[in-house]
């Protein structure tokens, strides 16, 4: 390497993984809102014999307002990504009914992560 490289790699943080690090298969999302922070609760829905599914939280994620809009942004570019290679993600009305962002693909919100339908 030169010494540029090295450089500039010193100037970047070292993202190493916890020794209980896991990841998580998620199906089921819950958020909630407070003063000072936004939680994500993450989980797995399964079908029961009842037709009643069964939801079981697997971890929640507390952030600061600031990294939550940062990370919707994220999530956002990865999605728009997706949808340019692989073809659109579609949203079941039930679920887009739900929402109050209407949401039928990642152009669906512009840069501001607004709602450009019906404009």
């Amino acid at each position: 390497m030169s010494a540029k490289t090295n450089k500039k790699s010193s100037h970047q943080p070292q993202i190493h993984k916890a020794a209980d690090f896991k990841s998580i298969y998620v199906n089921f999302v819950q958020t909630a809102a407070s003063p000072t922070d936004i939680s994500i609760g993450v989980g797995e829905t399964s079908p029961t014999e009842t037709g009643v599914p069964d939801l079981e939280m697997k971890a929640r994620l507390v952030l600061a307002p600031l990294q939550a809009k940062i990370m919707v942004a994220m999530i956002f570019q990865a999605i728009q990504q997706f949808e340019k290679q692989y073809g659109e993600i579609a949203i079941p009305a039930a679920v887009s009914a739900q929402l109050s962002v209407p949401l039928r693909g990642a152009e669906a919100l512009d840069k501001g992560g607004h709602s450009t339908e019906g404009d």
